[in-house]
């Protein structure tokens, strides 16, 4: 057959099957707890269930059964899928083919009307003996239905990847990454995305829009571990990062990835701070929930972990989200330096670290349009491009969101004023944050491996532990260098 023929035919039985896994197990337990009581304290209405159960587990079996002996015929389309999966035997004398038959051939003889027939004395004990004979083999009927479970997953892959309204790959899986520091040289974990889309998330036109995610450095470029990623609201943010999550999570499974070009490092645990929640019936507010996923992040994150963060601090005062924010921000960057995306509208943290070696700034752009037959700047609509750029986000655009949401004009006017009224209070603050954009927190740790060393007294440079030290912070500034170079060109 076609592979096309196939393809059809698979998914025809696979709509057919029950869930073979569920009950396979319930009459495991069924058979336990017949062992325990006697049939008559077993009620008729339970009875009447196992008879169900056990009939419609033989019925299925059948039919999957039947798809795995059409497949056996195809022989190069098996050889590949039993990579995957163990069949036990399923012809010959011993074969579970033969015992199938004959459980069918007693369900249908014994309990014609399996799925709603009432059971007598005569036919429970019949019941119970089928059932005893059938969990013989209870682990040869499990690699069968393994094996179905395994084709339906592969279909569902194939299936995602051939009629995908956007670009789908083939993944790329580098060798497990060595935990290397700053200052034992490049490598470590990557991330790199060409021309990734979510799935369910399309433009107006109705086909992605593609944006390029690279975290880490690869042999072909060097790229920081960390995207400190900002935007308006409604402008892509969150999108971006379930995106990719989704496509790693699809990669480490073996599926097609929705992009141009994947290549990864395996990431041992992907952690996420998506959304805002509260639990109401245990007293723990939204921003108690926050802290408590941050702190899990925080104790059990990698090298080799991918951790998505957005929009962190935002449940609590404005001075101490961003407190927590730049701290745990610096702490994933400079301790555990895994790979980031942190999404964030906490515009000075992209001063605090636009000078920082390891992280890239990036935005989801957008524009103005002008209404129709409107000349005015002021009067201008917000377009989300949903594209991702390089640097800091001009703007945060609050005001324009507020107005497509359908706040009254006189209120947003209102807030735009009080908003350059606190810009101009805090005039200096804003002058002190753009100076601080050319020295970075790394920076600071420099200086003060410098000023410690200085500090020794009786300075000895043939001593091991000086040497390595300058050393390692020699190999710091120049790695430094040559990112920045890189950037600049």
């Amino acid at each position: 057959m076609a592979r096309s023929e196939i393809m059809l035919v698979i998914a025809q039985y696979l709509r057919k099957l029950p869930d073979l896994e569920r009950m396979l197990g319930r009459v495991k337990v069924s058979f336990q707890a017949s062992g325990s009581l006697a049939l008559p304290l077993i009620s008729k209405k339970m009875l009447k269930q196992r008879v169900k159960v056990f009939g419609s587990l033989v019925k299925g079996l059948r039919n999957g059964m039947d798809l795995l002996l059409l497949l056996l015929k195809e022989e190069q389309l098996i050889s590949s899928l039993s990579k995957n999966f163990k069949l036990p035997e399923l012809l010959g004398s011993n074969g579970l083919e033969k015992f199938l038959v004959q459980f069918e051939a007693a369900v249908d003889s014994e309990f014609p009307n399996y799925q709603n027939r009432d059971v007598t004395d005569s036919e429970a004990g019949m019941l119970s003996v089928l059932i005893e004979l059938f969990i013989e083999k209870a682990a040869q009927w499990g690699e069968v239905i393994h094996a179905i479970n395994c084709i339906d997953v592969l279909r569902s892959f194939a299936v995602t990847a051939s009629m995908s309204c956007g670009a789908m790959c083939r993944p790329v899986i580098l060798p497990d990454s060595k935990s290397i520091s700053f200052c034992e040289g490049e490598g470590g974990p990557v991330l790199k995305i060409k021309g990734l889309w979510h799935p369910f998330a399309l433009g107006e036109n109705g086909l992605p829009v593609p944006n390029d995610v690279f975290l880490g450095e690869d042999s072909d470029s060097q790229h920081p571990r960390t995207v400190l990623l900002t935007g308006p609201n409604m402008g892509g943010k969150s999108t971006l990062l379930r995106a990719t999550c989704l496509a790693v999570i699809l990669a480490q499974l073996g599926c097609f990835v929705p992009g141009e070009k994947c290549v990864l490092s395996l990431a041992d645990i992907i952690f996420t701070r998506l959304g805002a929640t509260d639990r109401i019936m245990t007293g723990e507010s939204t921003f108690f929930i926050e802290c408590t996923e941050t702190a899990s992040v925080l104790q059990n994150a990698t090298q080799d972990s991918l951790v998505l963060l957005d929009e962190l601090g935002r449940g609590t005062s404005t001075y101490d989200g961003y407190a927590i924010a730049y701290a745990v921000f610096r702490h994933l960057v400079e301790k555990i330096n895994c790979r980031l995306l942190f999404a964030t509208h906490y515009h000075p943290l992209t001063k605090e670290f636009a000078s920082h070696p390891h992280v890239s700034l990036q935005y989801m752009a957008c524009a103005f349009k002008s209404k129709p037959e409107s000349y005015s700047k002021s009067d201008r609509d917000l377009v989300f491009l949903y594209r991702l750029a390089s640097g800091a986000c001009p703007g945060s655009y609050g005001l324009q969101v507020a107005t497509m949401a359908g706040i009254p004009e006189h209120v947003v006017e209102a807030a735009s004023h009080a908003g350059q009224l606190m810009k101009n209070s805090t005039g200096e603050s804003f002058k002190s944050s753009e100076r601080r954009s050319e020295f970075s927190t790394l920076h600071e740790e420099w200086l003060k491996t410098l000023v410690n060393v200085s500090r020794i007294r009786d300075c000895n440079f043939d001593d091991d532990d000086v040497y390595d030290t300058l050393f390692c912070l020699w190999h710091e500034l120049k790695s430094s260098y040559e990112s920045c170079s890189s950037k600049s060109r």
